[in-house]
């Protein structure tokens, strides 16, 4: 029979502690991570306001009847939802 093993690498005998430039720099790259997430969701954020907008425009309205649909599909999956859970529960 197959016989698996958990190996552990060794821990490391010296800890290496960074110094506080290093741990600035770390700061540093995050913020700007941070900062870019930020833009990116703004950006998406735009784009679908953009798209909806347009998309009312030449269908007037067309985001009432998208999110209407949207609404009665949640619904519908979240009592699909519930009723796979109760039927597993029996």
């Amino acid at each position: 029979m197959l016989e698996l093993k958990l190996h552990q690498p060794p821990e490391p005998k010296n800890q290496v502690v960074p110094d506080t430039q290093t741990l600035g720099n770390i700061a540093q790259h995050l913020e700007e991570l941070q900062k870019s997430d930020r833009s990116l969701h703004n950006l998406i954020g735009m784009e679908i306001w953009a798209i909806t907008k347009t998309m009312d425009d030449l269908y007037p309205g067309f985001w009432h009847k998208f999110m209407i649909n949207s609404r009665q599909s949640m619904k519908q999956f979240i009592a699909e939802s519930r009723k796979q859970k109760a039927e597993g529960r029996e």
